[in-house]
């Protein structure tokens, strides 16, 4: 095993294609269609190309690899494998072998199988089981090719994008069901943590957890401090704290830095506001690499657990941000390591290309230029060759400690 993973992540319905089983595939040809949004369609064609993309990221230098299996593919009925899918799989397993690259497995990155969803998925607390079935198959079927699993991807992404601000399937803005989701998806975690270990005891498992950084606007305002350190404990440790006795390591993802400050009229921003930095994505996000570092002290700090930063990158389209963004954000990471924080790997967000979900194919996050328009043609972006050299340097400053 290398002393440090190197490499990047995607997922299945954003860069497969095809997925007409799921709740996204529903919600994108009905409410994301009537806003004038392209449905996904084949997404990137990595579900044919999958072979080709891992050539591409073993020339890049790269010693891991993220992706997730794609549930409403393996069961798109319930009760009933998708046996093809399964060995679908199987290939993606022996390329990133072949390659080289060692997987790190997602086993639910938010989209769902109609059905699950149909049943009201993870608002009931009794349709886990279905959830815990899925995940024994994945771990029985592929126990010997994989090591490092993720069970569920930024649920309280997931559950606030879903069950409080009313933007993604199935759009029941809650506060109690909200939480309610969170509770059950932390319970989820928990069960098929122990059923998993139950299968193979040396899976590493956890799962990848969005956290943000919160400052305080006003440094003397005693009500934006204590605003910003709940928010801190709520989104940051709240799930994770549900989940601590049931993690080998923690997924960190991070994207977000976040002004605080105590004003009415910011309630439906949750106090939230902008805050001007000289640098922003595509997508208006503030760009602050150095809340890797912050981060990264505060989750060791906290849980003394090994941190794979699991998702970390920028929309870019004309890729003028992500060649600093990378090279600062491994500085700050390796900053954290060398004050002997626990952090284990660093897998950039993404490979190639891919539909951003409500946000469509606009928002540009690929290491790797997908044409949608020319056979779905891959060109490698300059900031890919950096990244590139930044591993050889860090992989012999690590080798020599």
């Amino acid at each position: 095993m290398p002393n440090f993973y190197f490499g990047t992540s995607l997922s299945a319905h954003q860069a497969e294609g095809n997925n007409f089983s799921s709740d996204w595939w529903e919600f994108e040809h009905s409410i994301l269609k009537d806003k004038g949004l392209a449905p996904s369609g084949l997404a990137s064609n990595h579900w044919e190309l999958f072979e080709n993309d891992h050539k591409l990221a073993r020339e890049l230098g790269h010693n891991s690899h993220r992706f997730s299996i794609e549930w409403a593919k393996i069961e798109p009925s319930q009760g009933q494998v998708n046996y093809e899918a399964v060995n679908h799989y199987k290939k993606v397993f022996a390329s990133l072998s072949h390659n080289k690259l060692i997987p790190f497995v997602t086993l639910l990155h938010f989209s769902l199988p109609k059905w699950f969803a149909d049943l009201g998925g993870f608002e009931k607390k009794g349709n886990i089981r279905h959830y815990l079935d899925y995940c024994k198959l994945i771990g029985n079927t592929f126990r010997d090719e994989m090591k490092h699993i993720i069970t569920i991807n930024e649920p309280d992404i997931y559950a606030y994008h879903s069950y409080l601000i009313n933007k993604w399937p199935p759009q029941k803005g809650r506060y109690l069901l909200y939480s309610k989701v969170l509770k059950n998806l932390a319970l989820a975690h928990r069960l098929a943590y122990e059923d998993l270990k139950g299968i193979n005891p040396d899976f590493q498992i956890g799962v990848a957890k969005n956290n943000q950084v919160f400052r305080p606007d006003r440094s003397g305002n005693p009500l934006d401090h204590l605003l910003s350190h709940l928010l801190h404990q709520q989104w940051n440790h709240r799930f994770l704290d549900l989940i601590k006795k049931h993690q080998d390591f923690i997924g960190l993802n991070y994207y977000f830095y976040r002004c605080v400050r105590a004003d009415p009229k910011l309630v439906d921003t949750f106090c939230q506001m902008s805050y001007p930095t000289s640098r922003k994505t595509d997508m208006n996000w503030e760009v602050y690499p150095k809340g890797l570092y912050i981060l990264l002290h505060d989750l060791h700090k906290r849980y003394k657990k090994p941190v794979i930063i699991t998702e970390n990158g920028v929309a870019d389209r004309f890729d003028k941000l992500r060649e600093d963004v990378i090279k600062e954000s491994l500085y700050w990471t390796m900053k954290a390591r060398e004050e002997k924080v626990d952090v284990q790997g660093y897998l950039h967000w993404s490979l190639i290309d891919n539909y951003e979900w409500d946000s469509g194919f606009e928002q540009r996050f690929g290491l790797i230029k997908v044409d949608y328009d020319e056979n779905f043609s891959r060109t490698v972006r300059p900031s890919a060759l950096i990244y590139r050299d930044l591993i050889k340097k860090y992989q012999k400053q690590i080798e020599q400690e």
